[in-house]
This record gives structure tokens, sequence and C-alpha cells, in this order.
């Protein structure tokens, strides 16, 4: 029966349903200047000193029709603003007072006069401060110091265009088919909704949730300074051992991608510390309350009669999420390196290397309500890092010790072959679980004794648990470490590098992707 009424009414050209969108176009543009000078200045025959500076400018992204928002203002004026404290100081709720409730707060949107998303950040001035010692005929120390910055491009996310586009959804009736307003020759009698753009203000998407943006127009590039010191011996035999620290700090960071930041959550007094499921404190904050924005939205989620007691209580009660960007991340790396290396003798060269290093980042809230970053290991923190690394030219062929006078095609075939090993070692690395760590549990038990029948006693535990470690109220650890690593690399390859011959089969794996 629903079949022949689809045919019917598709014979008469009368559609059950569709929309039309009108989406946002974008030009945008990032102006970029940089200057940078820098001399060597020979102190004496011993020491030498490079000095340097750089001064960038990234403008912000701008686009050509001013078609972009621009950050959040908490203080704007809102037109439903009035209408809403009236009502919600007729029928408060206890833990709020009437004067504490404002409805206030919107999207800024660029001008003619304020073009781009965020202000611009003049103040990336980068010096370079580098010396070079030699302490005697065998020993040079060398050092470093500089800032640079971190473009800024990858870190707007592009621009944010609320208002710029609209759908249009095509009603066929307006008393469930009795009369047919909209057919297929005229799918939209009303028309087709063009966008607002910025025509509303800081109105727009009031109702709603705001995506991904930067909420404070005052944006500054991340800054990262380096430094750097080493002391290189030369033993006899052609043997050369070095010496170095590396340091890095960076701030101004733009948080982790995927760990945005949402500027209107519960206040923290609300929610509970409890480090098991507290469903007194769920149930308290999602009970259903008189809402004082119902019939001043229409068609905007937050219009309903109720809404749940923990809306009213966000700092900005007519948006359900505003979601942002923050800027305030920081990240530090230390280590220790050293390299021993035999330089070229009678066709052999090696070179070992070892890492000693640290690196810790506050680049994830972890939880909404933190005023700071959490400080964990990096995902990049590697502890130790060990390298061998060696050559040898096998002694035929031209310029070796056998086989200088041999025929060109043998010496092609068979000479100035060199055989080189790399063998790497390092220690695990931080497994945070991708963007939000390994959440509250972590198995390190015998995977075959996990089951998965989930008949008979509910009380009993369905696998034996001993093998998980549970975080408790005490005990905040954030990842585990992974397994070490090592690599060997063996291979036969031409001096001139023209080829080089894998002598594993899983070396062909290796290049094919």
């Amino acid at each position: 029966m629903t079949l022949g009424q689809d045919l019917a009414a598709l014979l008469l050209g009368y559609p059950s349903g569709g929309a039309i969108d009108r989406s946002a176009d974008r030009f945008n543009q990032v102006i970029y200047h940089g200057l940078f000078v820098q001399d060597d200045w020979k102190v004496s025959d011993k020491l030498t000193f490079n000095l340097g500076l750089r001064w960038e400018y990234e403008g912000p992204p701008t686009e050509r029709f001013n078609r972009n928002a621009r950050g959040f203002d908490p203080d704007a004026q809102l037109d439903v603003a009035s209408a809403a404290q009236t009502a919600y100081a007729a029928d408060p709720i206890p833990e709020l007072s009437p004067s504490d409730f404002r409805v206030q707060g919107g999207l800024g949107f660029a001008s003619d006069s304020d073009r781009g998303s965020v202000d611009p950040d003049w103040r990336n001035i980068q010096p370079r401060l580098g010396f070079a010692y030699q302490w005697n005929e065998r020993t040079v120390v060398r050092g470093g110091w500089a800032i640079y910055t971190v473009p800024g491009l990858f870190d707007y996310r592009g621009i944010y265009q609320p208002g710029f586009s609209q759908g249009t959804t095509i009603v066929p009736s307006l008393d469930t088919g009795v009369t047919i307003r909209a057919t297929l020759d005229d799918p939209f009698p009303d028309g087709v909704a063009e966008p607002p753009g910025a025509a509303n203000g800081a109105n727009t998407f009031v109702g709603r949730s705001l995506g991904r943006f930067n909420h404070d127009v005052g944006y500054q590039n991340g800054q990262s300074m380096r430094w750097a010191v080493s002391m290189q011996r030369e033993l006899p035999a052609q043997w050369v051992v070095e010496a170095a620290y590396v340091g890095n700090r960076a701030y101004d960071l733009t948080m982790y991608p995927g760990n945005d930041f949402n500027i209107n959550s519960v206040p923290r007094e609300y929610l509970s510390t409890s480090s098991v499921r507290d469903q007194a404190t769920i149930d308290f904050l999602t009970a259903n309350v008189d809402n004082p924005l119902a019939g001043l939205l229409p068609g905007e989620d937050l219009d309903s009669s109720t809404v749940q007691r923990q809306q009213l209580l966000r700092p900005y009660p007519q948006f359900s999420g505003i979601n942002t960007r923050p800027y305030e991340g920081s990240s530090s790396y230390a280590s220790g390196q050293f390299r021993l290396e035999k330089r070229f003798s009678t066709g052999f060269t090696m070179l070992t290397s070892y890492t000693y290093a640290h690196a810790q980042d506050k680049l994830r809230f972890l939880n909404e309500t933190d005023a700071e970053p959490e400080e964990r290991s990096a995902e990049t923190d590697i502890r130790h890092r060990l390298v061998l690394n060696g050559i040898w030219d096998v002694p035929f062929g031209r310029d070796r010790r056998f086989g200088a006078d041999a025929h060109p095609v043998l010496n092609a075939i068979a000479g100035n072959w060199s055989v080189s090993l790399i063998w790497q070692w390092q220690s695990g690395r931080a497994n945070l679980g991708g963007f939000g760590g390994l959440g509250n549990v972590y198995y390190d038990g015998d995977i075959n004794q996990l089951k998965t029948d989930y008949s008979g006693d509910v009380s009993e535990p369905v696998f034996d648990t001993s093998g998980f470690y549970f975080q408790d109220e005490a005990v905040q650890t954030n990842g585990v470490v992974d397994p070490a690593k090592q690599r060997s690399d063996e291979r036969i390859r031409l001096a001139n590098n023209i080829r080089t011959l894998p002598t594993r089969p899983d070396q062909f794996a290796d290049r094919a992707t």
C-alpha cells in the first residue's frame, strides 16, 4: 500500500521531502613578511660568534568579503536577554539567584576595520646566538641559543563562518497531506532562504552549540626557545668523541588536536569528585527544570519548555556548548647526546650515538573546568636511543686496493661496492592512547583469559580482573610506556649511490611502503 502511495505521489509530482543548502564560499588569505640579519664575529683565532636577529609577521587569516567570525565576546548584549532574565526571576532554581543568571555573550564578526579572525601578532622577534671556541688543537666547544616562532597558520584551523550557510527544507504540506503546497515544479513555494551572514551579530546561533574557533582574538604565535652546547674531542687513530646537551622550551602553543576546550562547561563546584559513578549528582544535574528561554528561540535546540538543570548553571546558558582552541599550551625537552665516530680509514667508518632525553608537555586539559593543562610525558618522550652505524668499502674496484686496472665492464659490475650496517635500539615511548589517553583502565593480563560468555550470575565478573590496573582517587596515571624497540638494516650498495640492493626479503616490503 505504501509503495502505491509513493508511486502515485511521484506521478502527481508531489515530493515527500528534501532540502537545498546555501553553503558559504570563502576566499582566504594570510600575509607573511620576514626580515633577517646575521653576522659572524671572529673575536680571535680561537673564538667566533654567530649573531642573528629575525622578525616575522604572519597576519591573521582574512576572508575577502569578511565572511567569518571573530572570536567570542563574553559581554555582548542579546535580544532575548531581558525576557529570559525576567522569566527566570519568576521561577529560579535554588542553586542560582536571579541576579546571578545572565544571558549575555555571543559571536563577534569581521568588519572592514577588523578583518582578521584574530588580532595581528607583531611581537615575533627571534634572536639567535652561537659560538665556537677551539680549546686546543684537538678540542672544540660549540653552543647556541635561539627563539623560533611557531607558524600560526597550522593553528587557526581555517575560517569559522557561522551564519553564512543556510538550508531550506521542503515542506510538502501544512495539514498532513490534505493540501499539497510543494510540488516537483515548485518545491519551495516560499522561496529558498538566504544565509543571514553577520546580520544577526551576537545573536547568531543563540540556542545551539558553537563549533571550534579561537574565542580569544588576542591570539599569539607560539614561541620555541632552543639551546645547545657541545664539546668535541679528536682522539688518536682518527677517533672523534662528542658530548652535547640540547634543550627546548615552547610556550603559547595551541592545544593538542582533538582536545577542544568548552568554555561553557558546568562549573566545578556542581560536579562530583567521586572516583566511581555518582548517580545522585548525575540525577541532580540532568533533572528537568523550567526553561526561561522557552518561546524566545523558535526552531533552536534550547527553545523547549524545559531544560536540564545543568544548562542553567553554565556561564552562557543560551548556548549548549562553546568549543574553542586555547593557546596556553607548553612543552619542554632536555637531552644528553653522546657520539663516538671512527673516521674513514682503510675503507672503514663507524659511528655510535646515544641519546638520553625527556620530553614533557602541557597540551591537554584533563577536565573542562581545570585552570591550566595537565603536565605529562609527551608522546615523543623516548628516554634512551642507541644507534650503531658502520660502512665498509669492499677493496675492489677503481681507487680501491684491488682491481684498480679492472676492465670497465667488470668494474661496473663488481667494483666499488660498500657494505653498511645500521642497528637501532630505543626504549618505549609514552602510550597515551591517541588524543584522549588510555582512560581509567589498562589491561596487562593474559588476553586468552578474557571471556565472551555474559550469561549466568550477573554478580560474578565476566573475566579475571587481576590483570587490570584501575585508577583510584589518589592515583591519576595518564598513560603507560610501550615496549622497547630495536631495528637493524643491513644492505649492500654501490659506493656512488646509484642503487641499493636489499639483502633481506623484508626490505622489499619496507621499500614498497
